[in-house]
This record gives C-alpha cells, sequence and structure tokens, in this order.
C-alpha cells in the first residue's frame, strides 16, 4: 500500500507533468492567444515533448535503467541532451519580446537544471524535489497560497522518492536545497529587480 502511494504522489508531481501544465495554464489564462501559444509551443513543446520522447526511447532501449533516470552515471546524458535546449529556448524567448518573468522563468529552470548537473558529478540529487520547490516559487506571485502548498507538498514528494528507492534522504535533501536556493534568487530578482 505504501508503495502504491508513494508510486502515485511521486507521479503526480513528476516535473515532466507539473511544468507544462502550469505554463499552459498560466499562458492561456494571463496572456492574449498569439502570445500564449507560442510560448507554450517554445516551452512545452520544444523543451517537455522532445525530453518526455527522448527519455521513452532511452528507457525503452536500455540506455537508462528506468524514465526518472535515477541512475547518477545515466543521468550525465540526459544533462547534455537538455541544457542546450533550455539554453536555446531561453535565448528565443527572451529575442521574441516574451515577458521579463517567462524569460527569468525559463533562465532560472536553465540555471536550476545546470546547477543539479553539478552537483551529479558527485552526489544525485532529486530534480523531482528541486523543481517542485522551483514551481511553488513560480506560483506565489500568481497565488501565493497555492505556491506555499506546492512547496509543502514538495516534502511529500521527496518520502515517495525515497519510499520508491530513487534516491537517498541526503539526495532529496540536496534537491530541495537546490531548488530552494535558485527558487528564492528567481523569486527576489522577479520581485525586487525587473518590477
Amino acid at each position: 500500500m505504501k508503495q502504491q502511494i508513494a508510486k502515485c504522489i511521486s507521479f503526480c508531481g513528476h516535473p515532466l507533468l507539473t511544468i507544462p501544465l502550469f505554463v499552459t495554464i498560466t499562458m492561456l489564462a494571463t496572456e492574449d492567444i498569439r502570445k500564449a501559444s507560442l510560448v507554450i509551443f517554445l516551452i512545452v513543446g520544444c523543451i517537455f515533448v522532445p525530453l518526455i520522447a527522448w527519455l521513452y526511447i532511452k528507457s525503452k532501449n536500455g540506455t537508462t535503467t528506468n524514465f526518472d533516470v535515477s541512475d547518477r552515471k545515466q543521468r550525465k546524458s540526459l544533462f547534455v541532451f537538455i541544457l542546450p535546449v533550455l539554453m536555446l529556448v531561453t535565448i528565443i524567448l527572451y529575442y521574441s519580446g516574451q515577458s521579463k518573468t517567462v524569460c527569468l522563468s525559463v533562465f532560472f529552470g536553465l540555471v536550476i537544471t545546470f546547477v543539479s548537473q553539478l552537483v551529479n558529478l558527485r552526489i544525485k540529487s532529486s530534480l523531482h524535489v528541486s523543481l517542485t520547490i522551483y514551481l511553488a516559487f513560480l506560483i506565489m506571485p500568481l497565488n501565493y497560497v497555492a505556491g506555499v502548498i506546492i512547496l509543502l507538498l514538495s516534502a511529500l514528494i521527496g518520502w515517495s522518492r525515497i519510499v520508491l528507492d530513487r534516491h537517498t534522504l541526503k539526495e532529496v535533501l540536496w534537491g530541495g536545497g537546490i531548488g530552494l536556493t535558485i527558487g528564492l534568487i528567481m523569486f527576489y530578482v522577479e520581485q525586487n529587480i525587473y518590477h
């Protein structure tokens, strides 16, 4: 029963599900359809769809042990794939005149991924936890209560990753520390420098 609950929490809190959903809902609610469609296409269509396809192929052909790329050595290839894509989309968003909030959000998504890659040289930090905490900071300016709830739910996601043997407590804490640090920096920059 505990394993099933952990699987459900881990799946529902997967960044490949939560972040594209957040981007789509937020863009459609705050921007005109033309601008929203471009941002959704760039973030969801050019980052997440290729990433999901890449993860599916790698896990099916046995290059990675599982869809989450839970092996630290195998995770290197994940970063090699995603960092250039994130960098390209960040540049396109900036030069296509998207809002500073959108550009900063993707830029700091690039930063969190880069920091996670560096940390991965020594320890496999939990991307589920770091990206969920980061997502909480993206939500806070729109709805503070929802952002705090997501922040609190990140602890539950961390628990699920430990129960499923995808991470140790130390790896979850490292993921939490990365997400909290980058999230706070992004939140501060967005609230105090670009407003």
